[in-house]
């Protein structure tokens, strides 16, 4: 069923997209981001930008139709329709970016965009807001530029989960509420990525055949949620992030000749 699918590439980067997967997805289960970040970089090493970006759209698109009616009871809708709305902009955006990119262009964003998320999430935590303007323009912002990502990478959870914190949620109402935006998001990016590109046979098979990877580490993360802990698995997903990061950077500056 998947003849010709890898033909033509290196063994040497065939097996980066099942192990990202599967190590993206343990540990969106487990901290809530991951996968969105993860999947498009692993994915630009075998397909190129658009049907990199609708793969990963898909794979995400699955786990959170998996974990989001495990929470739904826990979704802060206020603040779901206030990212929403604004994402709706952003998504159209982002789309039309990842067209007047390159390939190699698009590896160099990749890699500096999730160093940017390792460094947010670590260093860079935004306070509480409580004033309604200072949430306003916190939602408009927090839409518009995960909307943006989600268009152009497929990954809207670093801005999108700074947006909620920031918001003064609960924890279990952050995830929850962060996983419903992405079924929201993800939908949206799909239909315009179809409307810009279509689609191919090959994006579906890719999908198809990532699957496997995808349902192993949905259990692990649910697995290492319990066992690891929280604090834990957020240093793993930076450390991941941060060689992932560091991989695309390096590949794009070879595929553009930098070295």
């Amino acid at each position: 069923m998947f003849e010709g699918l890898f033909e033509n590439l290196p063994a040497s980067v065939l097996w980066v997209p099942f192990v990202v997967v599967f190590v993206g997805a343990a540990l969106q289960v487990a901290t809530g981001v991951g996968l969105g970040l993860l999947a498009t970089p692993a994915i630009l090493f075998v397909l190129d930008g658009p049907a990199a970006v609708q793969v990963a759209i898909i794979l995400n698109l699955t786990l959170t139709a998996f974990l989001l009616p495990l929470e739904i009871g826990y979704v802060a809708f206020s603040r779901l329709y206030a990212i929403s709305i604004w994402a709706c902009i952003g998504i159209p955006l982002g789309g039309f970016l990842l067209l007047a990119v390159g390939n190699t262009s698009l590896k160099l964003i990749c890699g500096v965009v999730v160093i940017f998320a390792v460094l947010q999430l670590r260093f860079f935590p935004l306070p509480v807001l409580k004033s309604p303007v200072q949430l306003r323009w916190l939602n408009r912002m927090g839409g518009v530029v995960s909307g943006g990502m989600t268009g152009a990478l497929a990954a809207p959870g670093p801005v999108a989960l700074w947006a909620l914190l920031s918001s003064g949620l609960e924890t279990a109402a952050v995830r929850a509420t962060l996983r419903a935006y992405f079924l929201f998001a993800y939908v949206v990016a799909f239909a315009v990525s179809i409307l810009l590109v279509g689609s191919s046979t090959r994006v579906w098979m890719m999908s198809l055949a990532l699957m496997p990877a995808l349902i192993v580490g949905i259990g692990v993360g649910i697995a290492g949620r319990r066992t690891i802990g929280a604090t834990a698995m957020r240093g793993l997903l930076e450390l991941v992030l941060l060689a992932m990061g560091i991989s695309m950077l390096v590949k794009g500056l070879s595929d553009a000749g930098g070295f």
